[in-house]
């Protein structure tokens, strides 16, 4: 494209909003990014248990009022509305936050993987669209879940310490796995930290999207 394309990032919490940009800079550091934030988003969600039809037809106007901007892709930075992106029709790309790091747990084809959240909601949500996914290409991994309780405080407060100590504290009451996948943004400024401590990678949702993301604008297979 002969100008940087603008991506509209759309966030459910201001603490995805730092470790995104902080993803695209590494990934791809020629998208123009628009922050679009509703910090209502992840609360209502987690008091309604999960994504409900009022919850999607808001994110649905967020994703249209992109659109109508002339965003040249969307990216969710949310878990929790993936599917409201996969049913989305539009003429740019929509992309839901995760399905990058679907796709490298489908490369790294592991017996057993680990999905790790701050709230019971994103956990079950990104569990069970993981499990789709892969079942799609053939693949029956075991996947557990975890809640790392003191996360989304930690991240909210941008404490990164105490972040990862939750992280690994969460992944320490399951059984070994050999791939950890976060499933909220605002857990992946730790990712590596925590893969260190743990010896397994541990998939950081905003790197993976950044990646694809690039690739799908430049016109190659993502």
């Amino acid at each position: 494209m002969s100008t940087a394309p603008v991506v509209a990032l759309i966030h459910a919490t201001p603490a995805s909003m730092p470790p995104v940009a902080a993803a695209f800079a590494q990934r791809f550091p020629d998208a123009n990014l628009w922050h679009i934030l509703d910090d209502r988003l992840d609360r209502d969600a987690a008091a309604a248990g999960g994504l409900n039809e009022t919850l999607a037809a808001r994110m649905d106007r967020l994703i249209q009022y992109a659109v109508d901007a002339d965003a040249d892709a969307v990216q969710l930075a949310c878990s929790m509305f993936g599917p409201v992106a996969s049913r989305a029709s539009q003429p740019v790309p929509v992309l839901t936050s995760d399905q990058g790091a679907f796709d490298e747990v489908a490369r790294l084809a592991p017996k057993r993987v680990l999905v790790l959240a701050s709230l019971p909601p994103a956990a079950v949500d990104s569990t069970a669209r993981l499990t789709a996914s892969l079942t799609k290409v053939g693949q029956s991994p075991t996947i557990d879940s975890a809640i790392a309780d003191d996360a989304r405080a930690a991240s909210l407060a941008g404490d990164h310490a105490r972040l990862a100590r939750s992280l690994v504290d969460a992944v320490g009451t399951v059984e070994p796995v050999d791939v950890v996948m976060l499933a909220q943004y605002s857990l992946s400024p730790v990712a590596a930290a925590v893969s260190e401590q743990l010896g397994v990678p541990v998939l950081s949702g905003p790197h993976l999207a950044a990646s694809k993301l690039a690739r799908e604008l430049a016109g190659k297979p993502a």
